[in-house]
């Protein structure tokens, strides 16, 4: 090694790019001034081998510019380490997914606390009797008011473990004044009793809009805003273990979700922190049969945690 200290940071610093291309140093040397070196390299110079001054150098400026360096375990530095070849990939194995991430953190923004107690089992039906007197007095939306023939307030049993949500009545279901009875109604009892093996007095069955909509009208978002805090209370009293939302009205007005029907099934939300899912709505089924297939797999993935058996067939 010379006497001029700059040449001393020029070869100290070839050394240096050795050691971190060769991944036994990390040291971005690139970004080193020559006076760093100038006192350090003079001062060792004078008093140690050339052979021990890389080693000495190094230890010695390493507190100053706060650089982690590993210690040197010889003093034979190679310029290029052997390394063995990465082995080749198994293109036969299977890929492995990563878990999926938990689908109640996809709505967790909408998820309600309940603000009351349990109701009493045999306190359920009298409480639902006067929630739906104070539906059947409901002017909130003029336009509906003025033409339904009735409200459409629920069917079934108020200690169901399921609870069913539709969109709005029809003309069927408002002459009536009782949620499916219409075609759709017909096929929502095939569902739970072929499939699922349920009669409709085991379920809970409700829509998010009690009264018609004109012509079976979408419903619109400031009659879905009237209208909902009436089901959150049906929801509260009933309490059911499981949720199922029958078409897009009823995933808007309580997931509030404009993502397509194909990227909402076949995964569970959580909605008053009750597990929810979603599938076709019975009349777009009517419209659509071909898709009465993936409705039932939206119906096994309910048995399935529900416990249910399907019946044989």
């Amino acid at each position: 090694m010379e006497n001029d200290p700059i040449d001393a940071w020029r070869q100290l610093k070839t050394h240096l790019e050795s050691l971190r291309r060769a991944g036994l140093l990390d040291v971005p040397v690139g970004t080193w001034d020559p006076s760093d070196f100038v006192e350090p390299v003079a001062r060792f110079e004078a008093e140690h081998e050339p052979e021990t001054i890389l080693t000495e150098v190094v230890a010695t400026v390493e507190p100053s510019v706060r650089i982690p360096i590993k210690p040197l375990e010889t003093d034979l530095i190679p310029e290029v380490v052997e390394r063995k070849p990465a082995p080749a990939p198994n293109r036969s194995a299977r890929p492995v997914r990563p878990p999926a991430p938990p689908v109640s953190s996809m709505f967790g923004t909408y998820l309600k606390a309940f603000e009351n107690p349990v109701t009493p089992q045999n306190d359920r039906l009298p409480i639902l009797k006067l929630l739906a007197a104070e539906v059947a007095a409901c002017e909130r939306c003029p336009e509906l008011a003025s033409t339904r023939t009735q409200t459409v307030f629920d069917s079934g049993t108020p200690t169901a473990r399921l609870m069913f949500i539709g969109e709005a009545p029809g003309e069927d279901e408002d002459l009536q004044g009782e949620p499916f009875v219409g075609r759709a109604g017909k096929l929502v009892t095939d569902m739970l009793t072929k499939g699922m093996g349920l009669s409709r007095s085991e379920v809970y069955i409700a829509n998010v809009l009690k009264c018609r909509p004109p012509e079976n009208r979408v419903p619109t978002n400031p009659e879905m805003a009237n209208c909902v805090g009436y089901l959150d209370r049906q929801i509260d009293i009933v309490r059911p273990e499981f949720i199922c939302l029958l078409g897009k009205t009823a995933v808007t007005a309580l997931l509030q979700s404009a993502l397509p029907m194909k990227s909402l099934r076949q995964r569970w939300f959580r909605y008053r922190n009750i597990p929810t899912m979603v599938t076709y709505h019975p009349a777009y089924l009517l419209r659509s049969p071909s898709f009465k297939k993936e409705a039932w797999e939206d119906l096994k993935m309910l048995m399935k945690e529900m416990g249910i058996v399907p019946p044989a067939n």
